[in-house]
């Protein structure tokens, strides 16, 4: 019973030990012309191959330091920056010898756009035989490209193992120096070193002598280019941007501008505080609403009596009268000015605003 019960998990724990030993394992193919790489498609036999002949190799984003040295610089696939590559070309011009295995590259010679082709055929053999004087290839009788591709020859380039109009490799000059490009880098892999007289092509085009420097050429580290944030943004979205801005500002402008002379608004009519006050007495007198009024008159009174003697608001009569005694103010007074009561007649209305305005004449004589 404890067997079957235990018996899952052991062959899950088995596979999860499976996946962790094949996960673990390292991947030694690399990418295709990976220098360091030693599967069938990389270039580990060619840095090897050029240290035996005595070359001294390096692996880096720069090429030797001086060019008129004889240094070499390959480069296996175009991956460098702009910057990097304004560095390379002053480097060639100056006397250094660049060799490039990548068709795609900016170094490579440029083919006829006009047949959208970059090669003119194709044959079924892998073997191409020298067909040129170039002395660093003296050693060379044929090499093994399989689906070799072609390169147009045009101006001043000398092409070799040529194939109908095209040709494997071009070199020519620039300034002091010299681009060979050649249509692929197959030669170069680990699996066709050693085939043909692929190892010949290599040394006589990379280590001509001992001592030759060879600089492998890599991109640059991220971050250590001369470019911003701006330079990485395409000329086509930094111009429909503009557009953008420019299109909003004039939107602005126009929701902006007022067409013709200003408008002359009409403006409420100003009624001085005195007319006011002489208006509402009147609407109350004609409507008999003199309780209403003398309401008005005390409630102005008790503001300004508790603003002076510091008082709540709604105190009551009682205590505004204690505290103006001391004053000297008649307490009588005061409660018969804030007490409510009913008048019978305009007259006694009369008699409260007369008391009330002698009241505060008083408390601010006092």
């Amino acid at each position: 019973m404890n067997t079957r019960r235990w018996l899952p998990w052991a062959f899950v724990l088995l596979g999860l030990v499976l996946v962790v030993l094949l996960a673990g394992r390292e991947d030694d193919s690399g990418e295709p012309l990976d220098p360091r790489s030693t599967g069938p498609l990389g270039a580990r036999g060619l840095v090897l191959l050029l240290r035996e002949y005595g070359a001294d190799v390096t692996l880096g984003p720069r090429p030797p330091e001086v060019a008129s040295t004889g240094g070499v610089a390959l480069m296996l696939t175009d991956r460098i920056g702009d910057a990097q590559e304004r560095r390379l070309r002053e480097w060639v011009r100056d006397g250094g010898t660049l060799v490039v295995t990548d068709p795609f590259s900016n170094f490579a010679p440029a083919f006829d756009r006009g047949t959208g082709s970059l090669f003119d055929g194709v044959d079924d053999s892998p073997f191409l035989r020298r067909d040129c004087d170039l002395p660093s290839l003296s050693g060379t009788a044929r090499i093994e490209v399989p689906d070799a591709l072609a390169y147009r020859v045009r101006g001043e380039s000398v092409g070799c193992f040529k194939r109908g109009e095209g040709a494997y490799l071009v070199a020519r000059a620039e300034g002091s120096g010299t681009v060979v490009a050649l249509a692929g880098g197959g030669p170069f892999t680990n699996e066709l070193l050693d085939n043909a007289d692929n190892a010949v092509l290599a040394v006589g085009l990379l280590a001509p002598r001992p001592g030759t420097h060879v600089s492998v050429l890599e991109p640059d580290a991220p971050g250590s280019g001369d470019e911003g944030l701006l330079d990485l943004v395409p000329r086509r979205l930094s111009a429909g941007l503009w557009q953008l801005v420019a299109a909003f500002g004039f939107v602005v402008l126009w929701r902006a501008r007022r067409l013709g002379r200003p408008v002359a608004e009409p403006q409420p009519v100003e009624v001085a505080g005195s007319e006011l006050v002489v208006a509402v007495g009147n609407l109350l007198q004609h409507a008999g609403r003199r309780d209403e009024a003398a309401g008005m008159l005390q409630l102005q009174l008790r503001r300004d009596l508790a603003e002076r003697l510091g008082l709540p608001f709604d105190s009551p009569p009682e205590q505004f009268a204690a505290a103006l005694a001391p004053f000297g103010v008649d307490e009588a007074g005061v409660l018969a000015a804030l007490s409510p009561s009913a008048l019978a007649d305009d007259r006694a209305l009369v008699a409260l605003a007369r008391s009330i305005e002698s009241l505060r004449r008083e408390v601010a004589h006092a």
